[in-house]
């Protein structure tokens, strides 16, 4: 499962030391074997910590990133409906379960101690990982 892959890189005993966003698009990449290069994985870390402003959750944003990857058409943000509606039912979903996209408001609920914000990135992978088995990868690598 993708939750797996997540935890495997975002646990802090690991030795790795990945943030929320490095964590994601790192476990996705491995889930879906895509063989995205470093500089793509290494662009998430500017999304660590809500983009290091308390803002929009990294894992969230870096969920997003991947879904970017794996479904815009033609390299445009405006010719991918399938984009957009995979995009739009995360959020949708993660509010559902949570009530905002604040990497603040998540930290001061959901961070534990020891697992940082690990049941928050559990959530989205499994958001995720539902939303691509329901719908065909049109950009594997």
């Amino acid at each position: 499962m993708l939750r797996d892959e997540v935890v495997k890189y975002y646990y802090p005993g690991n030795n790795r030391n990945y943030s929320c966003s490095e964590s994601m698009i790192r476990a996705v990449n491995d889930f879906y074997d895509l063989n995205l290069p470093e500089e793509v994985l290494l662009a998430s870390s500017a999304f660590s910590g809500g983009c290091w402003h308390d803002e929009m959750c990294g894992g969230l944003s870096s969920a997003l990133m991947a879904l970017g990857i794996l479904y815009s058409v033609n390299g445009h943000a405006h010719d991918s409906d399938r984009m957009k509606a995979r995009e739009a039912e995360l959020f949708e979903r993660f509010d559902e379960k949570f009530g905002t996209t604040r990497c603040k408001y998540l930290k001061e609920h959901y961070y534990i101690q020891g697992i940082k914000c690990e049941p928050v990135l559990v959530v989205i992978a499994d958001i995720l990982e539902g939303l691509i088995n329901r719908n065909a990868i049109i950009n594997k690598r």
